[in-house]
């Protein structure tokens, strides 16, 4: 098949940081693959598409202004695919106009358990125009079922996250010491409101003033709309324990340099920077949301921060930093899942599952028009 891979932007953020594995699953099963972005946003993603030799355009001349349609229609049409894939809710919008006028079956991902409200209405109206609803978890389908009204024979799974036991590993924390050893604990992340960044800022002024023998660091790697509130909140509230150390374009690495992972989201998906924390043998302390609730085994590959105070935070860690033991344990079982459970071959399974019904989609779309109807044709 030829396909055309529509997305939001390549800013470097959930939905775009999985490209090269999904466009090498794609190409492996003889698929080739052109990237459209609607924009190219900070375009922290356009290094991983170069070394991948990834194909991509990006349409609006203007960084932070997406595409029009018409011209998305217009670039859609010169690469004259045989199937058109989306990504987030205006890619996945111009995708299935396109695919009304050019006639093409529309597979569209869905990354997140939570879509805003303007968007989850124009996604319902709309959710018969693609043909294949694609989610990045088993609960991130139930969520598109559920919400968009899409018949459950219509979603099916592909996980976006790929185990790799060759990346790099952390070095368990093995405790204070003589008073002088930092623990280290991290998060990545857009910083926007949905990740909830700002307990993490609180939580590290309650440790300064109620624990401040207690040497703990927080890092927060990522960029968003509210970084300059953040620094603003870091300054004013004088924390040397929290730094914001901006994007992160070797995630891995930055989470083997971690002893603690921490993700306070009010909702999510699979949350990709989870599980590199955890192949990286990192224990975690995460709200119960979203796929994070499946993923994470409370009490055995991390801890649930349930209910999400700064004193419950702070009371987490403060666990992990006074038992070195629980850490190396809870980090050793936490790589040891992913690995089993994301492993190469189970997801390659999985995405030659997904690929194989679209090509089922173009190979009746294409029989349907030559046959002289030119009709939609669901595969069921």
């Amino acid at each position: 098949m030829r396909i055309v891979y529509i997305i939001n932007s390549l800013n470097g953020g959930g939905a775009e940081r999985p490209l090269p594995d999904i466009v090498a699953q794609m190409r492996a099963c003889g698929h080739d693959v052109h990237v459209l972005a609607l924009a190219r946003k900070a375009g922290n993603a356009v290094a991983w598409l170069k070394e991948a030799g990834i194909a991509h355009d990006i349409l609006s001349p203007d960084p932070d202004q997406f595409a029009s349609f018409r011209t998305t229609l217009a670039a859609v049409r010169r690469h004259a695919p045989d199937l058109i894939w989306t990504s987030l809710t205006r890619a996945t919008l111009y995708g299935q106009m396109a695919g009304v006028l050019l006639r093409r079956p529309v597979v569209s991902w869905q990354h997140n358990a939570y879509l805003r409200p303007w968007n989850r209405r124009l996604l319902h109206a709309t959710h018969s125009l693609t043909d294949l609803w694609v989610a990045d978890s088993r609960f991130v389908a139930k969520c598109t079922a559920r919400q968009l009204h899409v018949p459950q024979r219509d979603v099916i799974t592909w996980p976006l996250f790929t185990a790799q036991a060759r990346m790099p590993q952390a070095v368990p924390w093995t405790g204070p010491g003589d008073g002088r050893a930092v623990f280290r604990v991290g998060t990545l992340g857009r910083l926007e409101p949905q990740k909830n960044y700002g307990l993490l800022i609180q939580t590290m002024a309650w440790l300064r003033d109620h624990a401040p023998q207690c040497r703990i660091h927080l890092d927060i790697g990522g960029e968003g709309s509210l970084a300059p509130q953040f620094r603003t909140q870091i300054m004013a509230l004088g924390l040397d324990n929290v730094t914001l150390s901006g994007f992160q374009a070797d995630p891995f690495t930055y989470c083997a340099g971690l002893h603690g992972y921490v993700q306070p989201s009010l909702f999510e998906g699979l949350c990709i920077a989870l599980h590199e924390a955890m192949q990286a043998g990192v224990p975690s302390i995460v709200t119960p949301v979203g796929a994070m609730a499946d993923v994470v085994r409370d009490g055995e590959t991390g801890l649930f921060l349930d209910p999400a105070t700064p004193e419950r935070l702070a009371s987490l860690l403060l666990r992990l930093y006074d038992d070195p033991a629980l850490c190396a344990r809870m980090g050793a079982a936490a790589r040891r899942q992913i690995l089993s459970c994301y492993n190469l071959d189970a997801i390659t399974t999985q995405a030659r599952m997904v690929l194989e019904r679209a090509e089922h989609l173009v190979a009746t779309r294409t029989g349907a028009m030559r046959a002289g109807t030119g009709h939609r044709t669901a595969i069921r």
